[in-house]
C-alpha cells in the first residue's frame, strides 16, 4: 500500500507556499486527510477479512512492514488502529477503540525489499544508465518544449521525467492539502505532468535486470511466504495477513513486474491486494488493485493466467523476475563503483 496523503517532501523555487511550515505537521509528513482515507482503508479490510482474521489481534496473525519514512510509518499505525479495533477482552481502556500493533521497517541504507538502493549496486549502476539511454533522449526531446516552459515557470532545471515528476508530486499533494495553486499550474497540472510522471516510475523497472532486482524480491517474498502456506510450513503457523506500507515507486514497481500495472500514476494510499485460497485442497492465487480509496477493489488479471491462478502457475510465470540470489545479483564487477545518492523516496 501506498501512504496516505502527505505534505510536500521539497518544493521548487517559485512556490508561492515555499516558506511555509506545512502545519500541523511538516514537510513530507502524513496529513490529517492522510490518517482519515488510510483509516477507511483499515476499516475497508476489516470487512472484507472480518471472519478470516478473526477479533483477536495477535503479532503471529498479522504483519506489518514499512519503509523507514516517518510517513510509511504513521499510514501503518494508522491502518492498523481500524484493521485491529481490540476485542472486548484485549481493551485496556473503555474511552479508547485502540490497542498497539507491532511495526517493522529496515533503515532506507539496508532496505531490499520496499524502497530498494543502497542495498544493491547493480539495481542502482543499470537505473543510472536508463539516464543516459537513447529512449530517454528521444523523450526529451520530444518534450523540450515543455521542459523550457516548466523551468520558466519554477524555478527549477526541467530536463527529465524524474524532473516532471517531482513538480507533479509537489502539486498533488498541496492540492490534496487545499492550498491553493498558482494560475499557471491550470495550464499543466494534472493533465500535462501525469504521462512524464508515470514514465518517471516505470523507468525503476525500465529493464529485464531493473525488473528482478527492484519488483522482484517482493513478488519472490510472496510467493515464498504463499508455498510455505500451501505446504504447511509457514510460520507463524497463525499468520494470516502481511502488510506492506511503502511508496508510488513501490506499488509502480510490483505492478509491472507481474505484467499488470496500467501506466498510472498510484495515488495515495492505492493498494495491491495478493490473496492466497485453498479450494479443495488446491491453492490458487488472486490479486486485486484499488486505486484510492474511494475507487472499489478490481480484479487484476496476470497475463498468461486467469482470475483465479493456481499457485504453481502463478510461481512459474512470476519466475523471470525472481531474484535466485539477491545478493549475488546485486554485485558489480567494478570494486571502485560508488553508489550515488539515492533519489527522494
Amino acid at each position: 500500500m501506498r501512504h496516505g496523503e502527505r505534505a510536500p517532501v521539497d518544493t521548487y523555487p517559485k512556490d508561492p507556499n515555499i516558506n511555509g511550515t506545512m502545519e500541523p505537521n511538516g514537510w513530507g509528513q502524513l496529513t490529517n486527510k492522510g490518517k482519515e482515507n488510510i483509516s477507511k482503508q483499515g476499516a475497508n479490510l476489516r470487512q472484507r477479512y472480518n471472519k478470516f482474521l478473526g477479533d483477536t489481534y495477535s503479532p503471529d496473525v498479522y504483519w506489518l512492514q514499512t519503509s523507514s519514512a516517518d510517513r510509511t510509518k504513521m499510514t501503518g499505525s494508522t491502518l492498523s488502529s481500524t484493521l485491529w479495533p481490540p476485542s472486548d477482552k484485549q481493551r485496556f481502556n473503555w474511552q479508547l477503540n485502540w490497542q498497539p500493533v507491532v511495526s517493522n521497517y529496515w533503515t532506507r541504507q539496508n532496505d531490499n525489499l520496499l524502497i530498494i538502493w543502497n542495498a544493491c549496486p547493480k539495481l542502482t549502476q543499470e537505473r543510472m544508465k536508463l539516464e543516459t539511454s537513447d529512449d530517454l533522449k528521444i523523450k526529451n526531446e520530444e518534450n523540450k518544449k515543455l521542459y523550457s516552459e516548466l523551468t520558466k515557470l519554477t524555478g527549477k532545471n526541467i530536463s527529465s521525467p524524474a524532473d516532471v515528476g517531482d513538480v507533479y508530486g509537489t502539486l498533488k499533494s498541496e492540492d490534496a492539502m487545499g492550498i491553493e495553486l498558482p494560475e499557471w499550474t491550470k495550464n499543466y497540472y494534472p493533465d500535462k505532468l501525469t504521462g512524464l510522471s508515470a514514465d518517471s516510475l516505470e523507468m525503476n523497472v525500465g529493464n529485464d535486470i531493473l525488473k528482478r532486482l527492484a519488483g522482484g524480491p517482493f513478488i519472490k517474498k510472496a510467493v515464498v511466504k504463499m508455498q510455505a502456506k500451501a505446504s504447511g510450513n509457514l510460520k507463524p503457523e497463525k499468520r494470516k495477513m502481511f502488510a506492506y506500507i511503502a511508496h508510488d515507486s513501490t506499488i509502480v514497481n510490483v505492478l509491472v513486474a507481474m505484467g499488470v500495472w496500467d501506466g498510472q500514476v498510484p495515488d495515495f494510499s492505492a493498494m495491491i491486494i495478493i490473496e492466497l485460497h485453498e479450494v479443495n485442497g488446491n491453492w490458487n492465487v488472486q490479486v486485486f488493485e484499488r486505486k484510492s480509496v474511494d475507487k472499489p477493489i478490481k480484479s487484476l488479471i496476470i497475463p498468461g493466467c486467469e482470475r483465479e491462478c493456481p499457485l504453481n502457475k502463478f510461481a512459474e510465470l512470476m519466475k523471470p523476475v525472481m531474484p535466485d540470489n539477491y545478493s549475488a545479483e546485486c554485485k558489480v564487477s567494478d570494486p571502485h563503483y560508488d553508489i550515488p545518492a539515492a533519489p527522494p523516496a
